[in-house]
């Protein structure tokens, strides 16, 4: 069991991004609590947090997403930066429930060849 999770988890670092800042992310030994408990997780150097991390496709849908509707899911929140990446992942997150519901995504990726825009068209 714990062999198949760092395959995920290599796999996951290799081609998923930070669903907050689309960074790339990296496998860290992580020490829960000053008694003792770590383990290896993925991990965003840039947010410096955990994160399980999104297929770079989907991270950029809903950026674009966020970008052209405005979408405020954390309306109590003040508008910053943070408020906009932290929008950012809750798309991401609903994209990819929606992705995986239909069957075009795995925890390997996408199982469909995308018709994705050009990069010069958002």
């Amino acid at each position: 069991m714990k062999r198949n999770r760092m395959e995920d988890l290599l796999y996951r670092s290799e081609h998923c991004v930070c669903k907050q800042c689309g960074g790339p992310l990296e496998l860290r030994m992580i020490v829960y609590n000053k008694y003792g408990g770590s383990g290896t997780e993925l991990y965003c150097p840039e947010c410096r947090k955990i994160e399980y991390g999104t297929e770079p496709a989907v991270y950029k849908a809903a950026k674009t997403f966020v970008d052209s509707t405005g979408f405020n899911h954390f309306v109590d929140l003040e508008e910053n930066e943070r408020t906009y990446m932290l929008n950012i992942a809750k798309v991401c997150e609903i994209m990819s429930w929606g992705a995986k519901y239909w069957g075009i995504m795995t925890k390997k990726g996408f199982n469909i060849e995308l018709q994705l825009p050009p990069d010069d068209e958002e």
